[in-house]
């Protein structure tokens, strides 16, 4: 139980009648109790939403799904056929990807095996004088 051993267990329980006495023991023991109790039943509630989400999620996934395996036709055609109807035509390929129109692009392609560059050899700085 939380990782206390008996010994560890008695030394706390004789802790407690020192410190609260004899009269006051009991109703701490039931006051702890409870709210054990009821932290137990919070969790368990917020368990059972959870589970619950994700039941009801998962079956709107196979109702998403025919028979066969696929998902179901979508009800909203996707944005990039939508435009391509207004188009009038098929859609132009993106342009390629260069360092430009692509951040970190350059770090990307870099080949880990090949020997880092040199660093800039500068040159030194003078010292100031008050």
């Amino acid at each position: 139980m939380f990782g206390l051993g008996f010994g560890e267990i008695v030394i706390v329980a004789i802790l407690a009648l020192l410190l609260l006495g004899p009269d006051r023991l009991p109703e701490a023991a039931k006051a702890l109790g409870k709210t054990l109790q009821d932290l137990k039943k919070a969790t368990d509630g917020l368990k059972g939403q959870l589970e619950s989400e994700m039941y009801s999620v998962e079956k709107s996934i196979k109702k998403a799904i025919d028979g066969t395996g696929t998902p179901a036709t979508p009800e909203v055609p996707p944005v990039a056929a939508a435009a391509a109807a207004r188009a009038g035509g098929p859609m132009a390929p993106p342009p390629p990807a260069t360092a430009e129109n692509v951040p970190g692009l350059d770090a990307a392609l870099v080949d880990p095996l090949a020997p880092p560059e040199p660093a800039p050899v500068l040159p030194p700085v003078p010292p100031r004088t008050p």
